[in-house]
Parts: structure tokens; sequence; C-alpha cells
């Protein structure tokens, strides 16, 4: 079974991640913030994250990069998720090393495409 880590800080969204990814059997790791995440992924194996851009205190950006400079979560994928459509989020995105950029909100059937996609 896969495991996703899910980041973000709006536990309505956490929520409907978890009720999607679930129905294709994921096992689903949920978090309110980056600080959070990185202490899951000092426990936890995680198989892709999908990480919030706009958060309080550290953001999606900030994130990933604490992400990449630690050896054990270097390698994992990580797939952005906002409700942002302006063209430089995305490439900034992209241009950081994400594998994918995933709309909020979420249709069921992109998220579970997407997700199968990278895992």
């Amino acid at each position: 079974m896969k495991t996703i880590l899910v980041v973000d800080d709006d536990a309505m969204n956490l929520k409907m991640a978890e009720f999607i990814l679930k129905q294709k059997d994921y096992r689903v790791i949920k978090v309110l913030s980056g600080m959070e995440a990185l202490e899951i992924l000092q426990n936890e194996e995680v198989d892709l994250i999908l990480l919030d851009i706009e958060m309080p205190v550290m953001g999606g950006f900030q994130t990933y990069e604490k992400i990449r400079e630690n050896p054990v979560s270097q390698n994992i994928p990580v797939a952005f998720l906002s409700a942002s459509s302006e063209e430089e989020v995305i490439e900034k995105a992209f241009h950081m090393g994400a594998v994918d950029y995933i709309k909020k909100p979420f249709i069921p059937k992109d998220l579970q495409d997407h997700v199968a996609n990278i895992v």
C-alpha cells in the first residue's frame, strides 16, 4: 500500500483528499503545517507528498526546500496543491522540482489520476 502525506492548513481539504485517496486504497497521513510534515518525514516512509503552497508560518515552497535539504526525504516526489492558476506560481513549482501541480478544489477523479501517475 502506497502512503501519501497530505499537507494543507485547511482541515476540510485534508478530509476531502483523504476520502478521495482512500477510495483507491492509499494510506493517507494528514498534517496541517509544514513543520508537522517535516516531523512526520523523520519517522514515516512516504511515497508521495501533496503539499499546499499557501500556508501560514511556513509556506509550501519553504517546506519543500526543507524536504529537499534532508537526506531522509530528499527523493520523495512532491506535488504542489493550490487554488492559484497564476502562471508564475505554477512555473515556480515546477522549476523547484515538483512532479505535479494539482488545482484545488479537488475533483475526485483528477486527484486520483494525478496521484496514480506519480506513484
